[in-house]
Parts: structure tokens; C-alpha cells; sequence
């Protein structure tokens, strides 16, 4: 009956033929295959009927309850925020300097899109809007479908500078985004049910609390390098149930073996029974132990949603040209990077004690000793950004104030770890809480980029230097191969960074990312010529 009632709330009436929606979760954030050209059309029809001047007049009745920030018409001075223009953001205004017509874009039904506060343009930009609903989907008219738009989202919304979309709230003056407090002091109320004294969860429990901290990492990035035994402790309670289930659970058992032999007539009773296995795994009451490395992860959470600000710049999160870029790789032997943009380069000879724990030494990670590639190079794109976070700290642009470091890697591994945080090793986990300590309110935002090994040659080379006191000479003659290095000095690495690079690798201590934080920022080395 409740589908029943959702198939014929949300069918449509188009060219006198009903047109009911079928194979879509209710709630999803994704938009369904059979609605993405719709979504597409309505975006360009929006844009183009921003021209059609007389549509502000035709939608009055909706215009005329709109709502708006009483702070808009305020007299007193604002401040903004600069965005600066590149090859992928390029501004509001064509090459002859006219305003163009407002983009929309819409995320599954939402259309959201952003306008200067010029009140007829804003109206201009919400009646396009309207306007290509209702010839993509036919005008209001209750009596043969469900309205086409939501009124009472569009009137309800303030029309504001900050504004709440999609679960975040948006401050487009100071441009930066962040979650509700409403929302953090929920997830601080979840997280204080698992106190110091807490041994045990259940899988809902910790899949609620997983749920939440996600949706803050969205744009706290830096807290995804604290989430990662959380996410292990909850994939490991997943197996466990489900051995579980299979051991005493017939039902469940049948289900399994029906979805392994393909044992269906069609495809709904496929996501039937896959959806009962699901749900069975993750209600199951079953409670698993919660060790002391993930309680330590609870701690510095609760401790970091408390006491730090979870506001972030757009400018960190938007695709957009780099403000600098830097080049890193590491050996078994050592490490090293570059940047002409931010005129530094850097070579790290590795300790005997790490080098004799490499691949040339340690074949396998039977012993549990092998410090892998993967790691030496995720350390070295640390470093660099700890360069870079150094040169834009020295060399503040007022017209880009949240300045964006794109670093080159020749890992896949160190890549993907720098934005999605390292799950499986325990030393990338390690190091993976030193980048988040180099994250947090740092006004550089990172990204990383794949580079193959050829096109990687300079710090290739640089990595392949063996011993420490011939790096000035070698580094000269590098100049010599390499004339866009003219000008670089060299980067030193503080000691506390050293230290707890070297922590990291050797005895994968877990530092508390908080209390490293203003260490690691306000030191990351020095530039020396």
C-alpha cells in the first residue's frame, strides 16, 4: 500500500499520457538513469529563458512570496570574500563585461543555483526556473498530477547570503561551507554514548555515528584520516554478523543461497531478498568489542567537533586551477620534491633503520616489519605539503586567500590516501594522522593528481640521490640539466615534522592530530638558500 501511494503521488501527466516513475529508492541523493536527460533539459532551458523578460510577470503570484534576508538591503558595510577567476571558474560576466545568464544546476530535483543581489535578476533567475518545469513537466494542475515544484521549499527558503542546501549550510560572502550546528551537536550526542567506559557496539549504532561523521568529513576533509578504524572496526562486525546469521539463521541461509544460484523469476524479487540480507546483517543485536584504538579515535572527534571550526573554504572543495603545483617521489633510499611555482625543492636521505626495513631487505609483510613503497611515498607528498603550506604562509595573495596546492605523485596508493585517507596500513594510518594535523585551518587546500614514472624524472632523480652531503652538488648539476629549477631553495623539514614522519614509519604511532596540529602549522621548516 505505501508504494502504492508514493507510484501515484510522484506519476505525471505529459502529452496526455501517464507516466509513472518505477525502480527508484525513495530518499535517493543520485539522479535515476530515466531522469537524467529531464535533468539536463530543464538546466539549459533555465539558463536560455533568463532572456525572456516578460516571465517575471507571468509568475508574479510565486514571486511576489518569496522571502528575503532583511540583511540584503542593510546599509552597513559588508565583507567579501574574493573569488578569483580561472580556466574553470570564470566569473559572472562575458568578455564584454555583461552579466550572463544564471547557470542552474540541479541536483537530482533540486535546482540550485546562486545569483548577485540584484532583486530583478534574482526574480529573472527563479521565474526561468519555473517556467522550464512547467514545459518540461506541464504547469500546476492537481487534478491530473502532483505540482511539478515544491512551492513550499521555494517560498519557505529565505533567499540569503547564508542558506542551508543539501544538509550543509553555504555562507557566500565569506565563502566557505560547513555543517549545521544543529547537525554537530547530534553527532556530539551520538558520540558521547561511546564514553571511555563503553566496551562493546552494535553495527547500527556505529553505522548512525559513521553515517554522520561522512557527511561532516564532505567538507572537513581532514577528518576522513581520522575515521579510518572506525571504518575497519565496522567492516570487521559486518563479517561477524553475517557468520553469525549463516550459522543461525535458516531464513537467511535460504537467502544467501538463492542470491549465489541466481534462484529468481525476476529482478525485484533479486533486490528483495539481497535488501533482507542487509537489513539482517546490520539490525543483528550482536555486540562487538570496542578496542582501545578506536576509542582513541571517538576521543579526538569528539574533542575536534567541540573545540574546532568545521567551516571550510569553497575554494578548497570547488574543481579549480591551482594556485601551485609540486612534484614529489621517494626510493627506498630517500625522498625528495619540487616546485617552481613556489620555488623550493627538498631531499630527505631515509634513516638506516628505515632503509633496512624496505623492500630490499623485507620481502613479504609476514613479519610485520616491511615499510612499503606506498608509505615512503605517501611521506613524501607530506612533506611537500607541508612546503607549500610554508611558501603561501610567507607569501599570502590577497586575491586568493585560500590558495589551492595540486601535488604530482607516481603512487597510486599515496594518491588516493591523501584525499581518501589510508583504511589497511597501519603506518599510511599513521602518517595519515600527521596530514590531518597539517589540515586543520590550514588556509591551503590540497589535491593530488596521478603522474607517471617517465614524466616524474626530476624528483625521481632527487629521490635517487643516495647520500645526504652530496645533495648541494647534486643539486647544482641538476640546475644545469634543468634551468626551470634556477632560483629554488631548498626546504628543510622541521624537526618536529621529521619526528613525526619517522614515528610513523618505524613504530606507527598514532599521533593525536590535534595536539600536533599548531606544532606541525605554525613549524613546518625552512626555506635556506
Amino acid at each position: 500500500l505505501y508504494g502504492t501511494i508514493l507510484i501515484e503521488a510522484f506519476s505525471y501527466v505529459i502529452f496526455n499520457q501517464l507516466w509513472i516513475q518505477v525502480g527508484q529508492t525513495f530518499g535517493s541523493d543520485f539522479s535515476p538513469a530515466n531522469w537524467e536527460g529531464v535533468r539536463r533539459v530543464i538546466e539549459q532551458l533555465a539558463q536560455s529563458l533568463f532572456k525572456d523578460s516578460s516571465l517575471r510577470d507571468k509568475h508574479r503570484k510565486y514571486l511576489d512570496q518569496l522571502q528575503w534576508d532583511d540583511s540584503l538591503e542593510s546599509q552597513s558595510k559588508k565583507r567579501f570574500v574574493p573569488a578569483r577567476p580561472d580556466s574553470q571558474n570564470k566569473g559572472v560576466l562575458d568578455p564584454d563585461g555583461y552579466p550572463l545568464e544564471t547557470p542552474h544546476h540541479l541536483f537530482v530535483d533540486d535546482d540550485i543555483y546562486v545569483e548577485v543581489y540584484i532583486r530583478e535578476r534574482v526574480e529573472q533567475a527563479i521565474a526561468a526556473s519555473i517556467e522550464a518545469m512547467f514545459i518540461t513537466l506541464g504547469e500546476s494542475d492537481l487534478t491530473f498530477r502532483a505540482d511539478p515544484i515544491s512551492w513550499d521549499k521555494l517560498i519557505e527558503m529565505t533567499i540569503s547570503h547564508f542558506n542551508k542546501v543539501l544538509g550543509m549550510e553555504i555562507n557566500t560572502r565569506k565563502m566557505d561551507v560547513g555543517p549545521p550546528p544543529e547537525f554537530v551537536a547530534s553527532t556530539i550526542k551520538l558520540l558521547d554514548a561511546f564514553h571511555d567506559g563503553r566496551k562493546s557496539f552494535t553495527v547500527q549504532e556505529m553505522s548512525s555515528l559513521i553515517g554522520n561523521l561522512s557527511h561532516i568529513a564532505n567538507t572537513s576533509r581532514w577528518l576522513t584520516h581520522v575515521l579510518s578504524h572506525l571504518y575497519t572496526s565496522i567492516s570487521s562486525a559486518l563479517q561477524v554478523n553475517k557468520a553469525h546469521e549463516i550459522q543461525t539463521n535458516k531464513a537467511f541461509r535460504e537467502a544467501l543461497r538463492r542470491v549465489e544460484e541466481a534462484e529468481f523469476e525476476s529482478a525485484d524479487q533479486r533486490t528483495f531478498t539481497e535488501g533482507f540480507i542487509n537489513k539482517t546483517v546490520h539490525r543483528s543485536r550482536r555486540t562487538h568489542f570496542l578496542n582501545q584504538t578506536a576509542k582513541e579515535e571517538l576521543r579526538i572527534i569528539r574533542h575536534a567537533l567541540s573545540s574546532r571550526s568545521l567551516r571550510t573554504p569553497i575554494a578548497h572543495l570547488v574543481s579549480r586551477d591551482p594556485s601551485g603545483v609540486a612534484y614529489g617521489d621517494s626510493s627506498l633510499d630517500a625522498a625528495g620534491g619540487w616546485s617552481t611555482d613556489c620555488n623550493f625543492w627538498w631531499y630527505l636521505e631515509w634513516s638506516e633503520e628505515i632503509r633496512q626495513r624496505t623492500l630490499r631487505f623485507h620481502k613479504n609483510f609476514k613479519d610485520g616489519r616491511l615499510i612499503s613503497i606506498n608509505v615512503l611515498e605517501y611521506a613524501s607528498v607530506i612533506i611537500n605539503y607541508a612546503a607549500m603550506s610554508l611558501y603561501f604562509q610567507q607569501n599570502c595573495d590577497p586575491s586568493d586567500p585560500f590558495p589551492m596546492a595540486l601535488l604530482f605523485a607516481d603512487n597510486v596508493a599515496a594518491e588516493i590516501w591523501t584525499i581518501k585517507g589510508c583504511k589497511r596500513s597501519l603506518l599510511g594510518r599513521a602518517l595519515g594522522r600527521l596530514l590531518c594535523a597539517l589540515m586543520i585551518n590550514n588556509p591551503l587546500g590540497i589535491s593530488t593528481a596521478r603522474i607517471d614514472t617517465h614524466s616524474n624524472f626530476i624528483a625521481d632523480e632527487i629521490s635517487r640521490l643516495k647520500e645526504e652531503h652530496d645533495s648541494l652538488t647534486f643539486f647544482s648539476s641538476l640546475v644545469t640539466s634543468y634551468p626551470q629549477l634556477r632560483g629554488c631553495v631548498r626546504f628543510l623539514p622541521s624537526n618536529e615534522l621529521l619526528s613525526a614522519i619517522t614515528d610513523a614509519l618505524l613504530i606507527g604511532k598514532l599521533s593525536d592530530p590535534l595536539s600536533l596540529n599548531s606544532i606541525v602549522l605554525n613549524n613546518p621548516g625552512s626555506f635556506t638558500s
